[in-house]
């Protein structure tokens, strides 16, 4: 009996499955905690995604001019539409406006896997986001070769089209009404800048064989170097003057500056109509005069009145050059447009290119601003799509964070 007793008094078998019963709920509580700790901070990134995307939406609202009259009705509806319904409870938004800064705030709760561990009630998780939307003005310039080629294979026709749509989609970005303006610089050897400017100072009639009561509207490449640069033009230096020629096309279309007529600007482009030879510089040159202040045309904003405005240029063609004012040589004329688009984004100018069909790729790749803006298109039917997606990038460009 004796040796029973002393077997038991020393047998230690079960001891863990006491230790086991004893640490059981502090574990279960250790992982219950552990849990939501986690769940707690997921909801948490969640929540605050949730407001950082409303205080975007709210604030794109406000810069587009189509800010709602409760603006935190508006926030809540998209937050509510980005949390979890089922793990978040009792969500709370508030949102503020202080000019153009929104300030979006929140809370949730969320029930805890097992209560008056981490809090004797739901626990709350809240958040704050902000942004500002600052509207860019934007201006634009179509340089459109309106040569004899582009006459080939569908090519103005589908210019036309591609031309409008992109107008069409630029009036419906353009929520103010100045916020966009667009110009167009239709050329072929010559630059059609019309008879309304007979009188000017910058033209000079030296040369000519034409004078300002029989002038046809045309002018020809400045004296070089100022064929290829926005020097402004002054009487006292007869070289900066633009050379008034009477027109070698009768059917190039005139000059439309910068405009927020939608109507008025594709009817300019439906009067385009193809003929004559290539002289890409001086139509891409006239689209920087375009966006610039000084003469010959003075319509454009300067950064100093519209820090963020951007300026485009969409230049398109179809073929190599072939004339200009001095020679027939393709090369030499080359180099005179690798300086003009130089010259155009020097000027903070951003220059989109396009090459329809035929063309110089090599120049026109050069010429953009990156090459991920030149866009070579085969087909004729390939040029809306181009400008529809040019178009997109345009109107993305106007809001910034």
């Amino acid at each position: 009996m004796w040796n029973i007793v002393l077997r038991f008094k020393k047998d230690r078998r079960g001891a863990l499955a006491v230790v086991f019963a004893v640490s059981l709920y502090p574990i279960l509580m250790m992982i219950c905690a552990a849990v939501d700790l986690s769940r707690q901070s997921q909801q948490q990134a969640r929540l605050q995604a949730a407001l950082d995307a409303a205080a975007l939406f709210v604030a794109r609202l406000v810069a587009d001019g189509k800010a709602p009259s409760d603006l935190t009705a508006a926030a809540r509806t998209f937050v509510l539409g980005n949390v979890n319904p089922s793990e978040m409870t009792n969500v709370t938004v508030t949102a503020t406006l202080d000019s153009t800064n929104v300030r979006v705030t929140g809370s949730g709760q969320i029930n805890p896997v097992m209560a008056n561990i981490l809090s004797a009630s739901d626990l709350t998780i809240s958040g704050v986001a902000g942004a500002t939307w600052r509207t860019k003005k934007i201006e634009l310039v179509l340089v459109l070769d309106n040569t004899g080629s582009m006459s080939s294979s569908g090519k103005m026709s589908a210019l036309k089209t591609a031309a409008k749509s992109l107008i069409d989609t630029m009036a419906t970005v353009a929520n103010k009404p100045d916020a966009v303006r667009i110009g167009i610089v239709p050329f072929d050897v010559q630059v059609r800048v019309g008879t309304t400017y007979k009188s000017a100072s910058w033209l000079t009639y030296a040369n000519s064989g034409t004078n300002s009561s029989n002038w046809t509207g045309c002018v020809a490449d400045r004296d070089q170097s100022h064929d290829v640069a926005d020097t402004t033009p002054t009487t006292g230096t007869p070289a900066t003057l633009f050379p008034a020629r009477n027109c070698t096309n009768s059917n190039l279309t005139s000059i439309m500056p910068l405009s927020t007529d939608w109507t008025a600007l594709k009817a300019k482009v439906d009067a385009m109509s193809p003929a004559g030879n290539t002289n890409v510089t001086i139509g891409l040159v006239w689209g920087m005069h375009m966006l610039t202040a000084n003469e010959p045309l003075t319509t454009a904003r300067t950064l100093v009145q519209e820090p963020d405005l951007e300026r485009i240029i969409i230049l398109l063609t179809d073929g190599d050059n072939t004339q200009n004012r001095w020679t027939t040589n393709g090369t030499s004329i080359d180099a005179r447009t690798d300086l003009a688009c130089a010259n155009t984004k020097a000027n903070g100018i951003r220059l989109y290119t396009i090459r329809v069909i035929d063309g110089d790729a090599a120049l026109l790749r050069r010429c953009a601003t990156t090459t991920s803006m030149f866009y070579d298109v085969r087909t004729a039917s390939e040029l809306l799509p181009v400008f529809q997606r040019i178009a997109a990038e345009i109107g993305q460009l106007r809001l910034t964070q």
